[in-house]
């Protein structure tokens, strides 16, 4: 269901006459980040316990022919009685993993109202979400210097929905010797991850990593960037919402 209402947000961005089309780029940053960080948050929440139900003991509240009235009665209140025992097990039950589902969503909405608790599943949020109103981060005009041992050349971003636009970044780096001519050759499908410094709810774009042969290595900005967009996260509360036992009985 996520996934679709996800696709329906992209198209809305995308229509012409949306007025959410215009929106200010740190809002459209801030509504894409807190989405995927609701994604984020409800993979680590425990499933919800489920409740079992009384199992069909196939006996029948009918009467039985010839059977007895004493006797009809005596055998209807011995299955209401074991059915009703069976539902207080049940319930007993239910109420152990209640309490234990509802325990763990406490420990985990204190760990994540942390800021150094949530900075992981945040760090991850934000590239998703510079992913989908900026588009993908690639490099290009990339050349090497063989003076200083340093790679240089442009990082900028392949669009993707056309939601909003980068400006490309001059970067610098350094890798082995014995790379730089294979990674001349291949850089263009390098997988580029762009960093972000989150502090007292400002953010900025600080750095880069890409990976080359499994291993992360940091593309540094040759240009300072003085930028910083505010930040309103705003953890959604039906995340960690608790189960009351009267609702579900």
């Amino acid at each position: 269901m996520i996934k679709y209402l996800f696709v329906i947000l992209i198209l809305l961005l995308n229509l012409q006459a949306n007025p959410y089309k215009e929106l200010d780029s740190a809002i459209k940053l801030n509504l894409m980040i807190n989405y995927f960080l609701d994604v984020e948050l409800k993979k680590i929440v425990p499933q919800k316990p489920t409740k079992d139900k009384i199992q069909d003991d196939g006996l029948s509240l009918d009467p039985v022919k010839y059977e007895r009235y004493y006797n009809y009665i005596q055998r209807i209140k011995a299955i209401h009685e074991s059915r009703a025992h069976e539902q207080k097990d049940i319930d007993e039950k239910y109420a152990g993993k209640v309490g234990f589902y509802n325990g763990k969503l406490k420990v985990l909405k204190r760990f994540y109202a942390k800021d150094k608790n949530l900075n992981r599943l945040l760090a991850i949020s934000i590239n998703k979400a510079f992913k989908v109103v900026y588009g993908n981060p690639k490099l290009k005009d990339i050349r090497y210097n063989q003076e200083d041992n340093l790679i240089y050349g442009m990082l900028y971003v392949e669009d993707i929905y056309g939601i909003d636009n980068f400006d490309d970044k001059k970067i610098q780096f350094n890798i082995e010797k014995d790379k730089v001519d294979e990674f001349l050759k291949i850089y263009k499908k390098s997988k580029v991850k762009v960093q972000f410094d989150y502090k007292k709810n400002k953010l900025s774009l600080i750095n880069a990593l890409i990976l080359i042969d499994k291993k992360e290595y940091k593309v540094n900005f040759m240009d300072k960037i003085n930028k910083k967009i505010k930040l309103d996260i705003k953890i959604n509360d039906d995340i960690f919402r608790l189960i009351k036992i009267e609702d579900r009985l």
